[in-house]
């Protein structure tokens, strides 16, 4: 055993003696003002019998002033009596307690509570702290950790298995058969949709606020190019570069063009990422870039209006990034103004999937495609630019989200109707063992599904592979795994993290 686990059992095992005793001192406290309070009580009403015996001796005075004749009442008179319970001389309790003003170190303190407990022959078992709680306390205590703190070996039988690999199986072939890849997906084209509504919807909001405010605006966008147009007018930055020669690059190899510069330029990343670099770019004047395996900071060349970032103070300025940012983002998550609305169809280049831009980063590896070797950054890239991007990001997630749910919505039903639990015991949120194998079974099932798809699609073309590849699923099963690893093999299956966590919210309470 470490030296410093010794310390801290030690001081563990302390604090509890000093609890134990502090407990006792209570109770004697307790005790003596019990005490103290019955003998108020008795004297209270002896008071009030001897008062009574009073009136009645002063009335018969009365009396005896009118007719001079008492010795009748007199003889016939008992005064009140109140039997009162004495302490015995030298058998009064008084209240005990660790004087203070002698104490100036936890030392003197850990003395002084050990000649306590010698004098009051106080009993300390092993554990202390079981000493200081009733048995349903202790019930209770073990219980909360069982539930909320242990990690505990899921129960599944093969119902839930059944379940979880069906659920999985299904989302699957909704994958295969509705996603499939950017080119083609049938689920795409719903997707597309939903993001040029958003995008005309919040230029037509931003149009109205600063005609509100005064702006000399002529007709409102209504279409996905001019929502486009106006909202790359509105929302300008200092990082929208389409090409090397945008930059004064001194030398650097940047190899960029229109259909990547969103994924290259990482202030176009919808993650904290991209914020943390939009923020940066625009305080400091540089544009950030990802490309040969490394973030390049690059002056932009200046154009006819110099990018000045609005807002007077720091705090100003702050949201003014910010907003930059977010607005920026929606004019390119349906393509640019360029490509966009055009007899051809042109889908145009969006926005890469959050954190997607980090492969830039992967300048390694071989692979082949169209007879060319490329590192997996350009792979990356090239799977970007055959419409890879976060628009078809919310397509994958379909499939995703209906095995989520399709796997959480059954588990609750069996809780409920099998097993017999209370619907709030049936809740499919939380820590719930069984839960957790059954959505690993699940979204496991959804990735081999899509594999296989995948491999069986793509004919040996990496670049198809990678395109009927479902990132959603495999980041979905990657976490859900890693929650699963952590369960077997966490030390004795307690979270102590969250345990800690939760005392210190506590500490902080009180």
């Amino acid at each position: 055993m470490k030296a410093s686990d010794k310390l801290s059992q030690k001081t563990m095992r302390d604090s509890g003696k000093i609890l134990v005793a502090q407990q006792h001192m209570l109770t004697n406290a307790n005790r003596v003002i019990d005490r103290a309070q019955a003998d108020i009580q008795q004297l209270s009403s002896l008071n009030d019998a001897h008062s009574q015996s009073l009136d009645e001796l002063l009335a018969m005075a009365e009396r005896f002033t009118f007719n001079g004749q008492l010795d009748a009442e007199m003889n016939a008179f008992q005064p009140a009596s109140l039997e009162f319970e004495k302490l015995p001389e030298g058998d009064t309790e008084r209240i005990d307690t660790i004087d203070l003003n002698d104490v100036d170190s936890w030392e003197a303190y850990l003395a002084a509570t050990d000649a306590y407990i010698q004098r009051h022959d106080v009993v300390l078992q092993a554990d202390p702290f079981r000493q200081l709680m009733t048995d349903r306390e202790q019930a209770e205590l073990k219980r909360t950790i069982q539930e909320d703190y242990k990690m505990a070996v899921p129960k599944c039988d093969k119902y839930d298995y059944a379940i979880a690999a069906c659920c999985g199986a299904a989302a699957g072939l909704i994958d295969s058969f509705f996603v499939g890849m950017p080119a083609t997906s049938k689920l795409g084209g719903w997707t597309d949709a939903q993001t040029d509504t958003l995008v005309k919807k919040f230029s037509q909001y931003v149009w109205h606020s600063d005609k509100k405010n005064g702006a000399n605006l002529r007709k409102e966008p209504d279409t996905i190019a001019g929502a486009i147009g106006y909202l790359e007018r509105r929302f300008k930055v200092n990082y929208d570069a389409r090409y090397a020669s945008d930059l004064k690059t001194g030398g650097l190899d940047l190899n960029m063009r229109p259909s990547d510069h969103h994924l290259k330029s990482l202030g176009h990343s919808p993650d904290l990422v991209g914020l943390f670099f939009s923020i940066l770019d625009q305080f400091t004047g540089k544009a950030s870039f990802i490309a040969e395996g490394r973030i390049m900071r690059i002056e932009p060349v200046e154009g006819t209006e110099k990018f000045e970032l609005k807002g007077g103070s720091f705090l100003g300025k702050l949201f003014a990034g910010f907003s930059n940012w977010l607005g920026h983002l929606l004019s390119d998550a349906a393509g640019s103004s360029g490509t966009r609305g055009h007899e051809d169809g042109r889908r145009g280049s969006g926005i890469p999937i959050p954190f997607f831009s980090l492969f830039q980063l992967c300048d390694f590896g071989a692979i082949t495609v169209n007879g060319k070797k490329k590192t997996f950054a350009e792979f990356s890239t090239a799977i970007f630019e055959a419409g890879y991007d976060a628009r078809f990001g919310a397509t994958m997630a379909i499939p995703v989200a209906f095995n989520e749910l399709a796997i959480r919505l059954a588990w609750s039903l069996k809780s409920k109707l099998y097993h017999k639990r209370t619907w709030k015991d049936s809740l499919p949120i939380g820590s719930k063992p069984e839960l957790r194998r059954m959505l690993s079974v699940g979204h496991g099932t959804l990735c081999i599904v899509d594999a296989a798809d995948a491999a069986i699609r793509s004919s040996g073309n990496a670049l198809l592979f990678g395109l009927h590849i479902n990132l959603a699923a495999w980041s979905r099963f990657g976490l859900i795994s890693l929650l699963e690893i952590r369960a077997l093999y966490k030390e004795k299956g307690t979270d102590l993290l969250a345990l800690e966590a939760d005392v210190q919210k506590e500490w902080e309470r009180l």
